[in-house]
């Protein structure tokens, strides 16, 4: 791996994860991501380890989320369908397929624990995300840090504040507390008035604040681009607090409950949350998928239906 991969010149690393930081990379500059490599990745992910989806609008304007499979074909088959058609692929754990992968996860961390002071991992991990023109990834909040690297293609990114009416504390909850998944959030389209917007070019890199909403436009291209994710002592602090905050604002019918991640509230928190956890009350949220069509590239949308099924994962 070249070195170093970020071009730190010119950052204020004291924003680093206060406010929406663009970071040029070199990553394009590798061979990880070309079309022979991408292909390997698809034709040789175990199933655990990749989601293939599409979007399709229902009667009512609703939009649904379909998942799909591999099927027979080939990862350059399959990388067709994503050129020409409507899906996107997620490839979860690339490290175990290639060990460059986490040459560059580690690589990135390393830069990133010498430049941002203070900033150290407790656990990383990278997946690579590969997908159609015009594909929209819809308004949502991640639990972990997180930062976008954009490598083929290009991305329009809206982030927006990390508070109301943008993001609810007990929206924020029910994700962590796992009543609802990251895409649950409701979204207004007066939200994009006070959106930071970012046209992100390969090469470049977008990290956000914690749980910061966002949603993402593709041009008229295919996009390749990889997602690292995160936890530091600070990120698992404000898991802990939310997470209490949800048990509290369920068990007590509380209303205003503090963010504040230090001090007494804090450890006593802490112990709220580790005894939900403990109680087997948590609920625990089902990793069944529906899968209802196969990769075909001789198709417009690049996929064809199938009886559906259900994968556990």
């Amino acid at each position: 791996m070249m070195s170093p991969i970020m071009d730190w010149d010119g950052v204020d690393v004291d924003q680093f994860g206060k406010s929406s930081l663009r970071i040029r990379h070199r990553a394009p500059e590798t061979d990880l991501f070309s079309d022979a490599q991408l292909a390997k990745l698809i034709e040789q992910a175990p199933r655990k380890n990749y989601h293939v989806e599409t979007m399709e609008k229902r009667d009512d304007g609703s939009v649904k989320r379909r998942e799909g499979e591999t099927g027979e074909a080939s990862g350059q088959d399959a990388l067709n369908a994503v050129k020409n058609g409507s899906i996107w692929y997620l490839i979860l754990h690339p490290e175990e397929i290639d060990p460059r992968y986490g040459d560059l996860v580690d690589q990135i961390y390393r830069e990133m624990a010498d430049h941002v002071p203070g900033f150290k991992v407790a656990w990383r991990k990278i997946s690579i995300l590969i997908s159609s023109p015009k594909i929209n990834v819809g308004y949502h909040c991640d639990v972990p840090g997180q930062t976008l690297w954009q490598v083929r293609g290009v991305k329009k990114v809206y982030v927006y504040p990390v508070k109301p009416p943008f993001l609810h504390q007990a929206n924020l909850e029910k994700i962590i507390m796992k009543e609802a998944n990251e895409i649950s959030l409701p979204y207004e389209p007066s939200f994009d008035d006070e959106a930071t917007v970012y046209d992100l070019q390969p090469g470049e890199m977008l990290h956000w604040p914690l749980n910061a909403p966002h949603r993402i436009c593709n041009h008229d291209c295919l996009n390749v681009s990889f997602t690292t994710e995160h936890g530091t002592a600070d990120t698992r602090r404000s898991y802990v607090v939310n997470y209490a905050n949800g048990v509290l604002r369920r068990s007590l019918g509380l209303k205003k409950l503090s963010q504040h991640d230090s001090g007494l509230a804090y450890w006593t928190k802490f112990g709220v949350a580790s005894a939900y956890r403990l109680s087997g009350m948590e609920q625990k949220r089902s990793r069944g998928f529906d899968i209802d069509f196969k990769v075909d590239p001789s198709q417009p949308r690049g996929i064809r239906d199938i009886e559906a099924y259900e994968l556990k994962k």
